[in-house]
């Protein structure tokens, strides 16, 4: 009987340890991630002019930590991607906010984390859409250079939705040229992929002193493409103003 009883305090003691390492509260801190941020949407600007390359103008997202709280004291503010690139990490005690530049269009997956002094560490997901504009300008000519562009993100990630096309040619008038009066332009825009399939085209004609425009919409967002814009020989020069629109849907 006295062997039956020492069984059960024994048994009765081990339950209740393990008890308590399973459901005891650790000190692990409680950490409250707020975060804010000013632009998850936006344009990253390439400008182009006669062909070459003048300027690009990249996304950057701000992202504010600053209402984020944690029982013990918060160490590191950091931002991780799902693209190539390093953590950008900031000290918690000085610092709140980390700034993240694109250069490159594409939907970003970020990971914004607090971490505090004993290593607890909490991270909330941010989705950024970047797209790009491609501003091209080339004056007084009558061979238009070609405005390649690459509709793949170079994430690898998801594709753009569309491409947007908007291309204005003008036939400027001649003036102060005695005997030579100003001529219609003939023309022809094509959208070309590289495997150098004509994708959309269009024709034109622009009378002296007029503008034409091409507007369209484009939905083949893999491959290198290329806008060409074909004249015939001899015929007026032109002025040329056109940006190509990689969009996202996310």
């Amino acid at each position: 009987m006295a062997r039956n009883i020492c069984f059960v305090l024994v048994t009765l003691l081990i339950c209740s340890s393990l008890s308590g390492c399973l459901f005891s509260d650790d000190d692990a801190s409680d950490i409250v991630l707020i975060i804010s941020h000013d632009n998850a949407i936006g344009t990253i600007v390439e400008t182009y002019s006669e062909g070459e390359f003048v300027s690009l103008t990249p996304v950057t997202v701000n992202i504010d930590f600053s209402e984020t709280t944690s029982t013990n004291p918060l160490q590191t503010f950091g931002i991780e991607s799902d693209y190539d690139r390093e953590p950008i990490t900031v000290d918690a005690i000085t610092e709140s906010t980390i700034s993240v530049t694109f250069n490159s269009h594409g939907i970003y997956q970020l990971s914004a984390y607090a971490e505090d002094s004993l290593g607890n560490k909490i991270n909330q997901s941010i989705t950024v859409r970047v797209d790009l504009r491609i501003d091209w300008t080339e004056t007084d000519t009558n061979a238009p250079r070609s405005l390649p562009f690459n509709p793949e993100p170079d994430n690898q990630g998801q594709h753009p939705k569309m491409i947007e096309i908007i291309s204005n040619v003008e036939n400027p008038s001649l003036v102060n040229n005695i005997g030579d009066s100003g001529q219609s332009v003939q023309l022809t825009w094509q959208l070309v992929d590289e495997l150098d399939d004509i994708c959309q085209t269009r024709n034109g004609q622009i009378n002296d002193g007029d503008v034409m425009m091409w507007q369209t919409l484009y939905f083949n967002t893999y491959m290198l493409h290329e806008l060409r814009i074909e004249m015939d020989e001899g015929q007026d020069s032109v002025n040329v103003n056109q940006s190509v629109a990689i969009l996202y849907d996310n």
